[in-house]
C-alpha cells in the first residue's frame, strides 16, 4: 500500500495549526463566546455584505424576524456567494464544527443545521472545544463591553481593549459599550465628554486632566490597551490649548458647537489620548486604510498619499507608546512593513477586512517576512464576534500563510527546521509581548 507524503504547504500548514496562538482582536463576549443559534452564525456582517451585495433585501436581515425566518429567506442567495473566500470560511465552519458536508444549504437541508448550531449554543463547553483545543488560542482579546455581567468569574483567558472609536472618529461605530452606547453622530461630541467627565470639561487643562485619570482607571488590569478605526481622511493633529478654551467656553454658555468646533474637540482628545499610552508605554492599535459610510453605510479601501508620512510622525512623537496598525487596504502593507522594520515603536498584525481573503494573505505575509523583523508582526487575529468564527478565519489565513511560507523555503529564504521558530513568534510571542498579555498576580 502507497502513501502520498504531506507536501511542503500541508507540511506547514500542520504546524501552523499546532502553534500555540494569541487573537489580539475580537468581539466575542465573554458569556455567550459561540453562536447560539444558526441566524447569529450566519449573521456575520462580513457575510451580509456579500449577501446584499446579490441582492437579498435589508428587509430580510432584520433581528426582530424569528432567527430561522431570517436563515429561510438568506438560503436563495448563499448559493449564489459560494465561490468568495468568506462563504468558503461560512462552510469550512458548517463542515468541521457542525458536521454539514453538503455542498449548499437548501430548504431540505437547513433544519439539521439549526438543530446542531442550537445545540452546540447551550454547550458549555463548545467554546473552549472550538478556542482552546481547534484552534489552539491560548488568549483572546475583546472589548470590554463584552466583559459580561459575570464580570468577576471571566477565564483566565479573555483580556480586553478599551473601544475610542467615538473618541476620535464620532460616529462610525455604534456598539461601543460600556461608554459610547448608541452614540452615532458627531453632533453629540461635547454632550459625551460631560457624560465622562462631568464639569472637568469646563477648561482645556481640566479636561486633560480628566482624560488621563479615566484611562488610568480603564486600561488597568485585565483591559490591557486600546484601540480605534482611523478613516482615512483623519489624522492625528497636535491641538491648540487656546482654541480649545474658546470652544469650551463657546459650549458652557451657548450649547451650539459649529463642525469646526467639534473637530477642534476631538483633535484635543484624541492628542491627549495618545499622550497617555506614551505617558504610560502602553499599546494603542489601530485599523487604517478604508473609507466609511460610501452610499448608505458602505466601506471600500482607501489610500492617500500623505498618510503614512503623517502617521510617521506621530509614531516619531509619542515614541514611548506602541502602535500596531492593522491595514483595510492593500497599498498600506507595504509602507507599514517598512515603518515597522524602522520605528521600535510600530508592529503589524493581521489581515483587516477588506484585505482578509487568502491570496491577500498569501502576498502580505510573504512580504513582512522578508521586511520587518518576526518580533514586529502579528500574524493572526479573527475580528469574530463567536468561537466559531475564529476557527473559520483561522483556516483562511493558515490557507494563506502556508502557502507564503512554503514560497520562501522553496525559493531559499527560509529553511524549513526554521518555521517553527518564526510562527511561535508571530502567532504567539509577538501578540503576548506588544500587548502586555502575560499574567500578572
Amino acid at each position: 500500500m502507497f502513501t502520498t507524503e504531506p507536501s511542503l504547504t500541508q507540511r506547514i500548514e500542520r504546524l501552523i495549526a499546532e502553534t500555540p496562538k494569541i487573537d489580539p482582536h475580537t468581539h466575542i463576549p465573554c458569556d455567550q463566546r459561540s453562536a447560539p443559534d444558526l441566524a447569529s452564525l450566519m449573521s456575520y456582517h462580513w457575510v451580509k455584505t456579500e449577501l446584499r451585495a446579490v441582492g437579498m433585501p435589508a428587509d430580510d436581515f432584520d433581528p426582530a424576524l424569528p432567527g430561522e425566518e431570517r436563515v429561510r429567506r438568506a438560503i436563495p442567495y448563499l448559493s449564489k456567494i459560494r465561490n468568495t473566500a468568506m462563504s468558503w470560511c461560512l462552510f469550512r465552519i458548517f463542515r468541521d464544527l457542525f458536521d454539514f458536508h453538503d455542498p449548499v444549504v437548501t430548504k431540505d437541508n437547513y433544519l439539521t443545521l439549526v438543530d446542531r448550531v442550537l445545540a452546540s449554543g447551550r454547550d458549555a463547553t463548545w467554546p473552549t472545544t472550538i478556542l482552546k483545543h481547534k484552534c489552539k488560542i491560548e488568549k483572546f482579546v475583546t472589548s470590554l463591553g463584552n466583559r459580561g455581567a459575570d464580570s468577576n468569574r471571566v477565564d483566565r483567558d479573555a483580556f480586553f481593549m478599551l473601544d475610542t472609536h467615538y473618541l476620535m472618529c464620532p460616529g462610525v461605530a455604534t456598539d461601543l459599550t460600556p461608554f459610547f452606547v448608541g452614540r452615532t453622530t458627531r453632533e453629540a461630541y461635547y454632550e459625551v465628554l460631560v457624560e465622562l467627565f462631568g464639569d472637568h470639561v469646563a477648561t482645556a487643562r481640566r479636561l486633560e486632566t480628566a482624560i488621563h485619570d479615566w484611562l488610568s482607571r480603564v486600561v488597568a488590569d485585565r483591559t490591557r490597551f486600546s484601540n480605534t478605526f482611523l478613516p482615512i481622511e483623519r489624522r492625528f493633529v497636535e491641538p491648540d490649548s487656546a482654541s480649545v478654551q474658546a470652544v469650551l467656553d463657546r459650549a458652557s454658555t451657548r450649547g451650539e458647537l459649529s463642525d469646526q468646533d467639534i473637530e477642534t474637540l476631538i483633535q484635543f482628545v484624541s492628542w491627549k489620548v495618545l499622550e497617555w499610552h506614551h505617558q504610560t508605554r502602553k499599546a494603542f492599535q489601530i485599523a487604517v486604510g478604508a473609507e466609511y459610510f460610501i452610499c448608505d453605510g458602505k466601506s471600500i479601501p482607501r489610500y492617500q498619499q500623505t498618510w503614512t508620512t503623517d502617521m510617521c510622525r506621530v509614531f516619531h512623537h509619542f515614541s514611548n507608546a506602541r502602535f500596531d496598525v492593522m491595514a483595510a487596504s492593500d497599498l498600506h502593507v507595504h509602507e507599514t512593513a517598512v515603518v515597522a522594520r524602522q520605528f521600535p515603536n510600530v508592529y503589524v498584525s493581521g489581515y483587516w477586512w477588506h484585505n482578509f481573503f487568502p491570496t491577500t494573505i498569501e502576498r502580505i505575509v510573504a512580504l513582512r517576512l522578508q521586511v520587518a523583523p518576526m518580533m514586529k508582526i502579528g500574524g493572526f487575529l479573527c475580528d469574530a464576534y463567536y468561537a466559531e468564527w475564529t476557527y473559520g478565519k483561522l483556516q483562511v489565513v493558515k490557507k494563506g500563510m502556508a502557502r507564503a511560507i512554503a514560497g520562501m523555503v522553496e525559493s531559499g529564504l527560509l529553511e524549513e527546521d526554521e518555521v517553527p521558530a518564526i510562527l511561535q513568534a508571530v502567532l504567539h510571542d509577538s501578540p503576548r509581548d506588544l500587548y502586555d498579555l502575560d499574567e500578572r498576580d
